[in-house]
């Protein structure tokens, strides 16, 4: 779908949503200056489109007690890949896979709540390869996709 399909109206939208998806739609058209049945109709065609893919609860890993975050680099061979990926998909604490070029094949962003589990996701994922791990410190805010990326 070419962004320039989208007009401003529709980023501003999409910008609002992504800020908070909870606000009700008749605030977000008077922020942008629609009525809201023109509002909801231009969300329903950004849905329909697969633009809109759907709409989330962001939580605090570490109030949920999942404090330390780690990311993995996978080095691997090919014949690996599918039984990775099935290994991957059965640990719960592995909440991102990415499969890259390059050296590495895959990246995988790990919510534990002690290094001991982290160790032992570790050593379960080295059984495929070659690994790489590293804490990470702290997380700036995800930006969002908006009117300096789209416009």
């Amino acid at each position: 779908m070419p962004t320039g399909e989208l007009d401003r109206l529709d980023i501003a939208i999409l910008e609002a949503l992504q800020e908070n998806a909870r606000t009700p739609l008749s605030e977000i058209g008077r922020r942008v200056g629609l009525s809201q049945p023109a509002t909801s109709e231009r969300v329903k065609r950004l849905e329909d489109r697969g633009i809109l893919a759907g709409y989330t609860a962001r939580l605090d890993a570490a109030a949920l007690g999942l404090g330390m975050m780690a990311i993995i680099r996978l080095k691997t061979t090919h014949e690996h890949i599918k039984p990775a990926l099935k290994a991957f998909a059965e640990m719960p604490h592995v909440i991102e896979v990415h499969r890259l070029t390059g050296e590495d094949c895959f990246l995988l962003k790990v919510l534990v709540p002690t290094p001991g589990q982290l160790e032992t996701i570790v050593d379960t994922i080295a059984r495929f390869g070659a690994v790489t791990t590293s804490l990470v410190l702290r997380s700036e805010p995800v930006k969002p996709l908006g009117k300096a990326l789209l416009g």
